[in-house]
């Protein structure tokens, strides 16, 4: 746990993470643009989910003009980090039905694979010979020296919390910690809610896209507190990927018929062999998630033992008697992996 983050007020704890990010962004982005394979694509796509979740969470400590510009810049490259990762999962699902594939159709998705992966690496490549990393400091104001958050963003450097659907909540000039202990658990709540909603009809794989997302949220803010927490947050953003990955895997069971469908070779008969696979295996990871969800987050003890958490050791060391059994059932391969390698949508 790093004391001094969390002692920090919020808007300059703030600037340090957006900096943080930017800096891991850099990293994947040269990377890809070197070599856009499927590993190298999925970093990049994690890396700018990371920063972009910082600049949605805190758009109100940032100049809304230079933020919207950075925002079209990482959505341009998302987007079509995402059209090269669809041909992908496409390709393993095919591989996971045993279904095997015509020469038309394999060199179908390798030239869509090939000309997605030339238009990636063509706009990384703008982007390093543009410094995209220097110009987003200086467009953020994040540069050292600077006044931070800008004085022209409305009420910066005052002591009114920012105005704004679920913003109203972070006051810049309190700690991080403080800032974290009000409204992480909210958030936390918020996702749970969400789900428990769901659940009362059934999870439908269709309905399921949602809670995907509300989850992605919450993970990327939690790890961006992380610091001021510790070790014991490992835990339950373990938890949280888990459940990503489960979303994930049903969400592309649905998303690749999807794309398929836009690539107009649906109708051929090994894709419809793989859409009747995927229809089911939609049907059988929703039964599962249903399960999964009730012995966890459905769970009040479960949920609440977080919820408390979250509440009450941002910048402080929670006594060695929190419970870690639960949380544990996440495997230690999802512990480590990023579970976000499923289809754009």
């Amino acid at each position: 746990m790093d004391t001094r983050l969390a002692q920090l007020p919020l808007s300059a704890f703030v600037r340090e993470q957006l900096l943080a990010r930017l800096v891991g962004l850099e990293g994947e982005w040269a990377r890809c643009a070197e070599q856009s394979d499927a590993d190298s694509v999925h970093d990049l796509r994690v890396a700018i989910r990371r920063l972009r979740e910082a600049l949605r969470l805190f758009k109100n400590l940032l100049p809304k003009l230079q933020r919207k510009q950075v925002r079209e810049e990482l959505s341009l490259n998302m987007s079509l980090a995402g059209r090269t990762r669809n041909v992908d999962i496409a390709r393993d699902s095919f591989a996971r039905a045993d279904v095997e594939l015509s020469p038309e159709l394999t060199l179908h998705l390798s030239n869509e694979r090939a000309v997605a992966e030339a238009a990636l690496r063509a706009s990384l490549s703008a982007g390093l010979r543009s410094g995209f990393g220097a110009r987003w400091r200086d467009t953020l104001r994040l540069n050292t020296g600077s006044s931070w958050p800008p004085e022209e963003v409305p009420g910066a450097n005052s002591s009114r919390p920012p105005r704004g659907k679920h913003l109203d909540l972070w006051h810049e000039t309190e700690t991080a910690a403080r800032n974290a202990r009000r409204v992480l658990p909210l958030l936390l709540e918020a996702f749970c809610k969400a789900g428990e909603r769901l659940a009362q009809n059934g999870f439908d794989p269709a309905t399921l896209h949602g809670l995907r997302l509300e989850g992605k949220h919450l993970r990327y803010t939690l790890e961006l507190f992380r610091p001021i927490y510790g070790r014991r947050m490992d835990d339950l953003i373990a938890a949280l990927k888990d459940t990503q990955t489960r979303l994930g895997d049903i969400n592309d069971a649905i998303a690749t018929t999807a794309w398929l469908k836009r690539q107009r070779i649906h109708r051929r008969p090994e894709v419809q062999q793989l859409h009747v696979f995927l229809h089911h295996r939609a049907r059988k990871l929703s039964a599962q998630f249903m399960e999964y969800w009730l012995d966890h987050w459905g769970l009040p003890a479960f949920r609440q033992r977080w919820i408390h958490y979250l509440a009450r050791y941002a910048g402080q060391a929670p006594p060695s008697a929190v419970d870690r059994t639960q949380p544990a059932k996440a495997s230690p391969e999802t512990a480590v992996a990023e579970p976000d390698e499923h289809l754009s949508a």
